[in-house]
């Protein structure tokens, strides 16, 4: 098997050669393309992690002002034609070309919701949910339409999927069918673009907000089509085995991406894998974190050795 055949069983459930592993971090907004691309390469050879999710942290190039409500029916993103997509785009080209075709790339995306909420700020957003829900839900449309072709561009460009961070279900915020008017459709309207498509994927990464805690309700998420779901198991209090119940799909994650990962030792890098491991086991799942790695010192090192512990590991009946 090579890194994508491996990645593919996992989604389908079927048994693999080992268990693969993937994990990521933020680069600098300022990367130029070369940058961008060798920063994502480095971090691919020295780990050999099985996939890549390219970490391209952008503001969304959303134009319109929101002064009162009904500017939210004015908003739109700039096309692919923009400079903003046509670098994303670049650099998914330079990183397929420097990967090969053995291994699968994700392109990052962050949801309309999220997009307006980096645009306008957050209590703007969430003033308007709760004063003028018509309104958001037909800017978030707007935005929606702009982000689906995002989407297919990406695709087009040689990613094999999304990765795509499900925000805004986090405790308190919304109720749950505020949610579902609000922010659900256009979640689902731009996870069906490689839904809808032969052999593209979705990883779906149910995140929370660091004001909430990072606490959300993955049960929210359980039809959102994902080929792997992952979700922060330390903030949640649910396991890869309780959440496998929820979700009709392959599993990513188990370890605490502010935790051993990020600290070491190399020992207790070791001992959390292949503690996932012994609880879960080896079919329908891929080592990876709760989250993106964050904070200082991201040692190169440590997420190889999660790796390397990932696909040396044997299973109990294996030990015998």
């Amino acid at each position: 098997m090579n890194k994508a055949e491996r990645v593919i069983a996992v989604m389908k459930g079927e048994k693999v050669d080992y268990v693969p592993a993937g994990f990521w971090f933020h680069y600098k907004p300022e990367y130029t393309v070369e940058e961008m691309v060798d920063a994502h390469m480095k971090l691919y050879r020295e780990t050999g992690m099985d996939i890549i999710k390219i970490m391209q942290d952008y503001m969304y190039p959303i134009v319109g002002e929101i002064r009162n409500k009904e500017d939210w029916y004015e908003v739109s993103v700039k096309d692919t034609s923009s400079e903003e997509f046509c670098k994303l785009a670049a650099v998914i080209k330079g990183i397929r070309k420097q990967a090969g075709d053995d291994v699968l790339l994700f392109q990052t995306m962050f949801g309309p919701f999220k997009a307006a909420s980096i645009a306008f700020g957050d209590e703007v957003l969430m003033r308007y949910s709760k004063e003028a829900p018509e309104a958001v839900e037909a800017g978030i449309k707007r935005i929606a339409d702009g982000l689906q072709k995002w989407a297919e561009g990406f695709l087009d460009a040689g990613a094999d999927g999304i990765y795509y961070s499900a925000q805004f279900g986090e405790e308190g915020r919304f109720s749950k069918d505020e949610w579902e008017r609000l922010v659900k459709p256009f979640d689902l309207q731009i996870l069906q673009v490689a839904q809808e498509r032969e052999n593209k994927y979705n990883i779906l990464h149910i995140c929370g907000e660091p004001e909430y805690e990072f606490r959300t309700h993955p049960e929210w998420f359980a039809d959102y089509p994902g080929d792997l779901v992952n979700w922060s198991v330390k903030d949640n209090h649910l396991s890869l085995t309780d959440g496998k119940a929820i979700f009709n799909a392959k599993l990513l994650g188990g370890m605490d991406n502010k935790g051993n990962i990020l600290r070491g030792p190399a020992e207790n890098i070791r001992k959390e894998v292949e503690g996932i491991l012994d609880e879960f086991g080896t079919t329908g799942i891929m080592i990876g974190a709760d989250c993106t790695i964050q904070g200082k010192d991201i040692r190169l090192d440590y997420i190889k050795e999660a790796v390397d512990t990932a696909h040396n590991y044997l299973t109990r009946e294996e030990q015998k």
